[in-house]
């Protein structure tokens, strides 16, 4: 009953939270003098339980808030950011983005913010047990990660995050949205004397988190990949990637080539290719934010109602995000990808699958290198989408289709476009990854690409 008690005094309060952001933003946006204003609000607590040496060491708990206030006056916008959640301090926030404004120089491109109401497609869940979570809770959960290893050669580090984000979008065309979002995210890696494995998980509940079989495979791997050979030539070989290393590889074309701005400023590898294929024909690549799989929300930081973007399409290039200003820039609409800092760009990716299992895939490969994460990734060449980075937390050697030993890591410098233009097989299942950008996607279990280049390697 007092567990009950206290889930129904946090939802309470975190609906009071809310209803007070829009009171206080309503108030901003009437006391603005400034032609057109924007109000973006986002109160949020984040907790953290962090461990290593398979012991807990550091609780913390961060409860913070923003308030940015744009205004706008012709094509002149000022912008002012606090955190002080007082009518007054609002009111002089509004005040000092006017006068900004003023100040400022003229931008031709500047849009006009959208106009409101909207209707948006979907309700974000919202779990109480995450809201709720408390220091003890998160102790006990990871605490199921250490329980699984009995060989004090190997240890746990990581981490078990908790948060809930109110977010408040007003403007004075009549747009007004209101959401609350949760989220959990369990890291767990094992160590031993000469390898590591590492496994996550994501999820708006985090009841739904299973830490001791995240940690069983973490350890299973660090166990399988121990005594690695070190003889293995860098040169390319046909690869089998884990989903950690897809949502890498999606995450740097992401940022090379779908934003809008990056489109019409000419920098974008995809300029001059929307229609053409750039991979292999398998591939579908989409922002989907209504797939509740995604964790997308229903709305971009403008309050535009989200929608799917096809981006790449059986290998085709489709389409690019846009936000109200590139859109007016390339002479078309806003897809609803307004980030707040005036750089479109997907933040819900989905990776189409296939036909194969994991093993499946490896089983195809006569001579072959497993990777099951990519660690200290980089670009290159950004219009050829070349990246390179290192293997990292499970690096195998594939013989006659079965994982046959550990090895020692590898650097990769590889075009990812080629990559995915060499994919001969695609996991059947999918998995979501958190960006390590911000987002998510979700990506196959694993692919099978050919000529996967290797340009080096450790001594571990």
């Amino acid at each position: 009953m007092a567990e009950v008690l206290e889930k129904q005094y946090t939802a309470r309060k975190i609906a009071k939270r809310q209803e007070d952001l829009l009171t206080l933003g309503r108030a901003a946006l009437k006391a603005s003098q400034a032609e057109q204003t924007e109000i973006r609000m986002l109160q949020s607590d984040n907790a953290l339980t962090r461990f290593a040496n398979s012991e807990i060491h550091q609780n913390t708990l961060v409860r913070d808030a923003t308030v940015i206030i744009t205004a706008r006056q012709g094509q002149r916008e000022g912008r002012v950011t606090t955190n002080r959640l007082t009518a007054k301090a609002l009111a002089d926030a509004a005040e000092r983005a006017l006068a900004a404004a003023q100040v400022s120089a003229e931008n031709p491109d500047l849009a006009d913010l959208p106009e409101g109401p909207f209707e948006y497609p979907f309700q974000v869940d919202y779990y109480e047990a995450t809201a709720a979570c408390t220091p003890l809770q998160r102790a006990q959960l990871v605490m199921k990660g250490f329980a699984v290893s009995d060989d004090p050669a190997f240890k746990a580090a990581g981490t078990l995050s908790t948060e809930q984000v109110n977010t408040v979008i007003l403007n004075s065309h009549g747009v007004e949205v209101a959401y609350n979002t949760t989220q959990a995210r369990y890291t767990v890696l094992y160590t031993g004397p000469d390898s590591s494995g590492y496994a996550e998980d994501t999820s708006r509940n985090v009841g739904d988190i299973d830490a001791e079989a995240l940690a069983v495979s973490a350890l299973s791997t660090a166990k399988h990949s121990a005594n690695p050979r070190r003889d293995l030539p860098a040169q390319p070989y046909t690869v089998v990637l884990g989903p950690d290393c897809i949502s890498t590889m999606l995450t740097f074309l992401n940022w090379l080539g779908f934003s809008g701005k990056d489109y019409v400023e000419g920098s974008s590898f995809l300029c001059g290719k929307i229609g053409e294929v750039v991979t292999g024909t398998d591939i579908t690549i989409v922002d989907d934010p209504l797939d509740p799989r995604t964790m997308g929300v229903p709305c971009d930081m403008a309050g535009v109602p989200r929608q799917r973007l096809a981006l790449i399409e059986s290998g085709v290039a489709q389409a690019v995000a846009h936000d109200a200003n590139s859109a007016k820039r390339a002479g078309t609409k806003t897809t609803g990808h307004d980030t707040g800092w005036n750089y479109p760009i997907p933040a819900n990716l989905v990776f189409s699958t296939g036909r194969e299992t994991r093993e499946d895939l490896i089983a195809g490969v006569k001579h072959g290198v497993y990777v099951d994460r990519f660690h200290y990734t980089n670009v290159v060449d950004p219009l050829q989408t070349v990246i390179t980075g290192m293997t990292r937390d499970g690096t195998f050697l594939i013989e006659d289709g079965e994982l046959v030993t550990g090895l020692t890591n590898f650097r990769f410098t590889q075009n990812v476009l080629k990559a995915l233009a060499n994919c001969t097989g695609i996991g059947a299942n999918h998995v979501f990854q958190r960006g390590f950008w911000g987002g998510g996607a979700l990506v196959p279990e694993a692919i099978r690409v050919d000529n996967f280049s290797f340009s080096g390697k450790t001594e571990f």
